[in-house]
């Protein structure tokens, strides 16, 4: 009996590569069975919703199967019946331009390669040197000279054509047997992997099944009907320029267009050799590349994006990995199927924990949360992608928004992990480095901001203005210090008062705000920590602040996580208030403002609240 996982991490890993290795060779060693068997669950899947419906309009379920198997027949047949016309119509026309193909080859060869030049005298030299270097006494030994006579009849031709196609055709046919199969028992066959994952995940296996089975046919029809109008272009295209059989290459460029990346490019080959035939210039062959050229990167990085969106929940990357894996394993077939398998493996894995490293590695949803992906950034020194980023939240939602949800608990898993040693001296100082960039940063695009809100109030002399000033101290360390400062920056934004931020922390800052201004006591005193500094060193510098600014107000934000948490503007008996986020500590601060309002200077911007009364009263 299986013992179960080993407590060594070595060799649950190792057990891991060697299962993984195993299930690759079984992959590449069964594809004459796992193809089909993988066609006809693709094709399972889309076809079962189709059964369901019959099944609910009151028709037998085998008669449903059979219903919906012959339309896809009968589709198929009336395909490849055109197709085949299409090709014997374009057969028959080849031979009337057989003088355009020779002249364009000699063409080619004359004047692009050269003639009798360069590279016929570099094979002639190849020639020579191997001719040195054979053995003379086997250059000297009589050539024997056969008389080839013509074996290939027609009916060994057809032979060979019909054994070289046999493997395709078994294929198709047990592929069409298997999905004949599992339309007929998919209730049972579901019923039976769901009790595979196991009875206690009920309803977390039939959800991955449901989504994987909507997923892919959501898919497969987006991709349908994106490569059926990119077909009509190309036809139509085409047959404007004048290549023969249009509809044909429309045809096959659609289906080829479901093999990721090359498939529209191996399908422009056969059109563009054939407008090489048929014009005696060179403009139909440049026309029809353009048609390709110009094409399919319009449709697939301007529509595709578009039409398909988050939906298909691959990522560029899974959909290279996929094509080539596939590819590497199953050729040609496994080009075609790479995209809907990597999206059902995809989709088990937002539903089963253990694949769920799927999800994370081939998914297209962000893997890391936003306080996360700031937090990588700073640590990649990405300073200005961080800014950008910041730059868009503040737009879509508001500056303290963006402190509440992001800014501020990235400073605290930075400020944990400096706790805990996670952060060497070196990373440490160029993660300083970058937050004192990426806050330069955002207070360039913050006081872009202000210039619109001081244009604002210029018109609205009305306008009710906030004179308090405002100490915002750090607790201790850098973090504590880049919290400080973009709190202050939201205090300047939303509030218009004036904020004072000392470039030190703790008692060392406290001291230097106290010497800047001995006769000025600030309205408001905030102290900011996200973590680092403990609870005693906590209450030490707000004894100091106490001394120091006596007649002033505290308030205290002190985030970290905490068995219990502070309460929500709370106040202890000695007057002190403690928010427990930036929205909170603004409305805090700008409650006291309010009670200090007296005329001041008139280029002082107001808070948007202000305006609002402004134009009120103005009206």
């Amino acid at each position: 009996m299986w013992p179960g996982p080993s407590p060594s991490a070595v060799i649950n890993g190792a057990a891991g590569m060697i299962i993984a290795a195993l299930l690759i060779v079984g992959l590449y060693v069964g594809r004459d069975l796992l193809i089909p068997l993988a066609l006809a669950g693709i094709l399972s899947f889309i076809l079962a919703p189709l059964v369901r419906r019959l099944d609910h309009w009151g028709l037998p379920h085998g008669a449903s199967v059979a219903l919906v198997v012959a339309v896809l027949l009968g589709a198929l047949f009336a395909g490849a019946t055109f197709v085949g016309g299409q090709m014997t119509q374009l057969v028959e026309e080849l031979p009337r331009h057989e003088v355009n193909l020779r002249n364009k080859a000699r063409l080619v060869h004359l004047q692009l390669l050269g003639g009798s030049g360069v590279w016929q005298q570099a094979a002639a030299t190849i020639r020579n040197i191997e001719q040195e270097v054979r053995d003379p006494q086997a250059e000297s030994k009589p050539i024997k000279i056969e008389v080839a006579q013509d074996s290939d009849l027609p009916i060994t031709k057809i032979f060979e054509y019909t054994r070289s196609s046999v493997p395709a055709l078994v294929t198709i046919a047990l592929a069409l047997l298997l999905t004949i199969f599992m339309l007929l028992q998919y209730r049972d066959l579901r019923d039976r992997a769901v009790r595979l994952m196991g009875t206690a995940e009920i309803g977390r296996s039939t959800q991955a099944f449901d989504e994987a089975g909507s997923d892919l046919a959501h898919f497969l029809l987006l991709q349908s009907s994106l490569n059926v109008s990119f077909g009509i272009f190309v036809g139509v295209a085409l047959w404007a320029i004048g290549v023969p059989s249009p509809v044909l290459w429309g045809v096959i460029a659609a289906i080829m267009r479901f093999v990721p990346y090359v498939g529209v490019f191996v399908a422009a080959a056969l059109p563009l050799a054939l407008a090489a035939m048929v014009d005696p210039g060179w403009w139909m062959v440049l026309e029809t590349a353009a048609v390709f050229v110009i094409g399919e990167p319009l449709v697939g990085q301007i529509v595709e994006p578009l039409l398909f969106g988050s939906q298909t929940r691959l990522s560029p990357l899974a959909v290279v990995l996929g094509t080539a894996f596939w590819a590497l394993l199953w050729g040609p077939v496994g080009l075609v199927l790479a995209v809907p398998l990597t999206l059902a493996i995809v989709v088990m894995g937002q539903h089963i924990p253990r694949l769920e490293f799927f999800r994370i590695l081939l998914g297209n949803e962000p893997v890391l949360k936003p306080q996360e992906q700031l937090y990588h950034q700073l640590l990649a020194g990405e300073a200005a992608q961080a800014a950008k980023e910041a730059d868009r939240r503040i737009v879509e939602q508001s500056f303290e928004s963006y402190l509440d949800e992001v800014a501020v608990p990235s400073l605290r898993i930075a400020s944990d992990d400096q706790k805990r040693n996670v952060l060497g001296r070196e990373q440490l100082n160029e993660l300083n480095e970058t937050i004192a960039e990426y806050i330069k940063l955002v207070k360039e695009s913050l006081d872009f901001k202000r210039e619109q809100q001081a244009a604002a109030i210029a018109t609205k002399p009305d306008a009710i203005r906030r004179s308090a000033t405002a100490l915002v101290l750090a607790g201790r360390g850098s973090f504590d210090l880049a919290a400080s400062e973009l709190i202050a920056e939201a205090l300047r934004l939303d509030l218009g008062i004036r904020v004072l931020c000392p470039t030190l922390g703790g008692l060392t800052g406290i001291g230097a705000a106290a010497e800047a201004a001995p006769d000025e006591h600030p309205d408001v005193v905030a102290l900011i920590s996200v973590g680092a500094v403990t609870s005693a060193q906590l209450d030490l510098l707000l004894s100091r602040v106490r001394r120091t600014f006596s007649r002033s107000q505290i308030v205290i934000a002190y985030w970290e996580e905490r068995e219990r948490p502070l309460p929500r503007e709370s106040a202890d008996a000695e007057g002190v208030r403690y928010a427990d986020s930036v929205a909170s500590l603004i409305d805090l601060v700008g409650r006291i403002a309010d009670e200090q309002l007296r005329p001041t200077d008139p280029t002082r911007i107001p808070e948007t609240a202000d305006l609002a009364r402004a134009e009120i009263a103005g009206t």
